[in-house]
């Protein structure tokens, strides 16, 4: 299937899974839409292919994307909002423009290898990230590694998709260790029958919740 595997080319993964912009929000974007207030800067890093930027856009924020995928930046440029490239493995060698209200990173951080500079290199330009991760303690991740022997399932289109791997306590603690103050975290999805017990991703998110959302403070939210 991968004769040739090298480094993952994220156009050439959008080529290959035909790039639109999503027609709708996620649950996850639903989320991270209402704790941003209009009139904010964002910069969403590694929006592929969500609908969240012209969204936010329409609410009456100044959006820009940053990605690593020129496929990507001119589907936001056809929308009217402006782009810059960024690989994040490279990203204290690339420069930064500009300081934000709150950087999104969306299902991003599990895959690279060096979240921690990530952060660190974007925190002096903005007063909050937030954070989205899948939280390997779900429970069906579980079941899967007690009865199946097996682990998570770690890549969709390429083996080197996700790279890093937290359950909900451990990204807390790996924040707190960092030095974000945590202001909102809970799960986007996680356990339903038919649409009951909504209710238990909120009172166990490390069992029962899927995606997570995190809303953190940085230094300069205190400036």
């Amino acid at each position: 299937m991968f004769p040739n595997i090298g480094r993952l080319d994220y156009s050439d993964y959008w080529r290959e899974r035909g790039f639109t912009l999503q027609s709708k929000l996620r649950e996850r974007e639903v989320m991270m839409f209402g704790l941003i207030p209009a009139g904010a800067r964002v910069l969403d890093i590694g929006c592929g292919n969500s609908r969240l930027p012209v969204e936010l856009k329409r609410k009456g924020c100044e959006v820009s994307v940053a990605d690593i995928s020129p496929i990507v930046l001119d589907a936001f440029k056809n929308e009217g909002i402006g782009g810059m490239t960024l690989d994040l493995d490279a990203i204290v060698r690339e420069p930064m423009i500009g300081t934000y209200d709150y950087v999104i990173l969306s299902e991003v951080l599990e895959h690279t290898r060096n979240p921690e500079e990530i952060l660190k290199t974007l925190a002096p330009h903005t007063k909050r990230f937030i954070l989205t991760i899948p939280n390997s303690a779900f429970y069906p991740f579980r079941l899967r590694l007690f009865f199946g022997g097996r682990f998570l399932k770690q890549w969709v289109y390429h083996p080197s998709e996700h790279l890093r791997f937290w359950s909900h306590r451990d990204f807390l603690d790996w924040l707190a260790a960092l030095g974000y103050t945590v202001e909102y975290a809970r799960a986007s999805n996680g356990l339903s029958v038919k649409g009951l017990l909504p209710f238990m991703k909120d009172l166990w998110p490390n069992l029962f919740g899927h995606q997570m959302v995190y809303l953190c403070a940085t230094q300069q939210a205190k400036i």
